[in-house]
C-alpha cells in the first residue's frame, strides 16, 4: 500500500487496487518493477489516491479470492478510504483478477480496468451499473483477445458500459 504525497489521516482519499500478472507472482522484485504498477503509481501523487498492490505469490487470484476480498473489505474500512471511489484494475493474471472481483462485489467499485483478462459471462448482468475500460493487444497470444471482447460484450448486451479498446498491432504486454 502506497499513499500520495501529503497524505493526511484526516482526509478521505480514492483508492486504487492493482492486480499483477503471472510473471510476477514469484518474484516480489519484478512485481514492484511491472510497468503497469509503476504507470499507476506516476500518476498517483498528481491525482492524490491510495494504491493497494497485493502479491499473490503463488496460484492466481481465484485461489486467493478470500485473502484477497478480506483485504479490500479492512482496507475500505480505514477512516481515510473514500468508498465512494474505489477503482480495480489488473493485467493478465490480474486482468481476471479484475472481472473477477468486480463481478462478486460491484457495489464496492467506481469502476474496473482489465487488461488482457478474462470473466465468465454469465455474471456480467451484475457489472451494469460499473463503468468498465477494458485494453487488450489483438496480438496477443497469452491470453486471446476474445476473452475480453465476449466479457465487454455480455456487459453491454444487458445494458451496461464495458468500453474495450483493442491495440491492432500489440500483443500481450498492451499495457
Amino acid at each position: 500500500i502506497s499513499y500520495p504525497e501529503g497524505f493526511r489521516e484526516d482526509k478521505k482519499y480514492p483508492l486504487v487496487i492493482f492486480l499483477h500478472g503471472a510473471g510476477t507472482r514469484h518474484d516480489f522484485e519484478k512485481m514492484r518493477t511491472n510497468k503497469a504498477l509503476l504507470q499507476i503509481k506516476a500518476w498517483q501523487d498528481a491525482k492524490g489516491y491510495i494504491l493497494l498492490a497485493p502479491h499473490c505469490i503463488e496460484g492466481d487470484w481465484y485461489e486467493w479470492m478470500n485473502p484477497l476480498l478480506q483485504l479490500v473489505s479492512e482496507i475500505r474500512e480505514l477512516p481515510y478510504v473514500d468508498k465512494t471511489r474505489l477503482h480495480i484494475t489488473g493485467n493478465s493474471m490480474g486482468g481476471y483478477g479484475t472481472w473477477a472481483l468486480a463481478t462478486l462485489y460491484p457495489d464496492w467499485f467506481a469502476s474496473a480496468m482489465p487488461l488482457c483478462g478474462g470473466g465468465i459471462g454469465g455474471f456480467a448482468k451484475k457489472l451494469v451499473d460499473l463503468p468498465i475500460r477494458a485494453f487488450h493487444g489483438l496480438c496477443d497470444q497469452t491470453v486471446d483477445p476474445i476473452e475480453s471482447l465476449q466479457m465487454a460484450k455480455a456487459v453491454n448486451v444487458r445494458g451496461g458500459h464495458a468500453e474495450l479498446i483493442l491495440f491492432p498491432e500489440l500483443a500481450h504486454n498492451c499495457w
